[in-house]
């Protein structure tokens, strides 16, 4: 794992968009897995002037890597909340975005295998450790994509409040991510650093699920100063 501490969340996002666009300027088919949330809003910010109607762009894959559809419709907040931060605004062709959904989550992986994987996937860490929508207590650390009833995560998570309309969350397990060529995790806040120290100091535990991604061959952390703010000198000099 490689930790990269920038001063705030603009180098951070810098970072992150070097990575991308670094991939996405292969010659050959790129797939990329991007986040929703709020860390990567500045990311996309920046992103967007630099991809929107770019030819050399044109044939990037996007996948999505969690969901919680609602009642009668195949997609959820997520594939809402991306399509407002990054797709539409960018002006990625729908038929390049592939969803992850009730009725495919099943060959999902298999999918991505058959199109050549993953080349970068970007995500953040949840405020209590929780990677993609794998949460503690209830995370499949041996699975790849899997679905289960929201009620089994909220029966260990009581302060995730209730979704009556989203019966069913449907996220990529960590042996997804570790096929994934190279991840990338994005930081940044006070309000991380408790948490982000907990990820860097503790061994892998159902506590902390996202301790399972230090794993990954090529893993790079980025976080800002303040995420950082409680990670000693020993910390940063250990990785």
């Amino acid at each position: 794992m490689k930790l990269v501490i920038e001063k705030d969340v603009k180098a951070m996002s810098e970072n992150a968009m070097y990575i991308l666009l670094g991939a996405m300027l292969q010659d050959k088919r790129v797939n990329i897995s991007l986040t929703s949330g709020r860390t990567p809003r500045q990311l996309y910010e920046m992103m967007i002037p630099l991809v929107k109607d770019q030819k050399k762009f044109k044939d990037i894959e996007y996948y999505l890597f969690d969901e919680n559809p609602f009642i009668d419709e195949q997609y959820g907040t997520n594939w809402a909340e991306m399509k407002e931060m990054f797709f539409e605004p960018a002006h990625i062709d729908e038929t390049h975005i592939h969803r992850i959904t009730l009725d495919n989550w099943i060959d999902y992986d298999w999918q991505i295998r058959q199109a050549g994987g993953l080349d970068v996937m970007i995500i953040g860490l949840g405020h209590d450790g929780h990677f993609c929508g794998n949460c503690p207590r209830c995370t499949q650390f041996d699975s790849y994509t899997y679905c289960m009833e929201y009620k089994d995560k909220l029966a260990v998570n009581p302060t995730y409040g209730e979704r009556p309309r989203q019966p069913y969350t449907i996220t990529m397990g960590a042996k997804s991510l570790m096929r994934v060529q190279h991840l990338v995790m994005i930081v940044n806040g006070k309000e991380k650093a408790e948490i982000f120290k907990r990820f860097i100091e503790e061994p892998v535990n159902e506590e902390v699920p996202a301790t399972i991604l230090k794993l990954h061959p090529n893993f790079t952390v980025i976080c800002d100063d303040e995420a950082a703010s409680l990670l000693s000198i020993e910390d940063e000099s250990r990785l």
